[in-house]
């Protein structure tokens, strides 16, 4: 993904094509299946620089053809999906950013229609929820200083809190315990006081809960298995050490069919 935003930033470079990669090459459990995916790239902590180094220039040019620029700079990840979701024949593309606001999530959010939030049971991530927002939405934030013509910002379609925890008083199927109770009502008041950056007006309809996968995550990553593909007794050896599937799989199946079927 990095060889293919350069040429937005350093001129004289050819314009990529054909960069997204057939998931099935690699992975034949994705046979039959539309996939692709554009690898990422360790370089992209350098593209801030080169970001903000080609806006600073594009700012010495006057009048419309400088507006021209700052859109192709900041749209870069958009138009390049575009022409690899137009090649590939794909309808849905999703953009997986690091953690914290950088170059390369700067032009994630101008490519996106949608976010979605992971967050975890602890302050730390709510903390880290609130400044998300401010960033999103302050004038002074380093995302709202340089905006593109038409004033693209994401709304959000989804927090997904993570590594809830339930319940175990007899008969309190699904119910959060306490210590996810105060959480969930944490980020509850967060999305009513920025209800106007999500997607709808009800904040009840952009939080959801997850648990937290341990062993099934660890088994679907290491075998390069989607987890709706897992079943219950399934065992296989991960790093010499013999791991079965539970059947808290089905479970997290659920989850997961759960928060594809919100964000479709």
């Amino acid at each position: 993904v990095y060889d293919m935003l350069l040429p937005n930033f350093v001129p004289g470079l050819g314009s990529p094509s054909h960069i997204a990669k057939s998931v099935s090459a690699t992975n034949m459990k994705f046979n039959n299946r539309n996939a692709y995916y554009l690898p990422s790239d360790a370089r992209l902590y350098i593209l801030p620089s080169q970001v903000a180094t080609s806006i600073v220039q594009a700012q010495t040019v006057s009048g419309q053809q400088q507006i021209q620029i700052i859109d192709n700079i900041l749209f870069a990840l958009k138009n390049n999906i575009k022409r690899e979701m137009q090649e590939t024949q794909t309808t849905r593309c999703i953009i997986d950013t690091s953690p914290f606001f950088s170059g390369a999530t700067h032009l994630s959010w101008h490519a996106s229609d949608a976010l979605i939030i992971p967050v975890r049971t602890d302050q730390q991530s709510v903390n880290a929820l609130s400044l998300l927002l401010k960033t999103l939405s302050d004038p002074a934030s380093e995302f709202r200083k340089i905006m593109p013509s038409n004033g693209h910002t994401p709304k959000i379609q989804m927090i997904v809190l993570t590594h809830c925890g339930w319940s175990t008083v007899p008969g309190a199927r699904n119910r959060p315990n306490q210590q996810t109770k105060i959480y969930i009502e944490k980020v509850l008041d967060i999305i009513r006081q920025n209800i106007t950056q999500f997607t709808t007006s009800d904040p009840t309809n952009h939080l959801l809960l997850l648990d937290d996968f341990l062993g099934t995550g660890r088994i679907s990553s290491a075998k390069a298995t989607p987890i709706p593909l897992l079943h219950p007794g399934e065992s296989m050896t991960i790093d010499r050490v013999r791991a079965e599937v539970n059947q808290s799989v089905e479970k997290i199946q659920n989850q997961l069919k759960y928060i594809h079927d919100s964000i479709w």
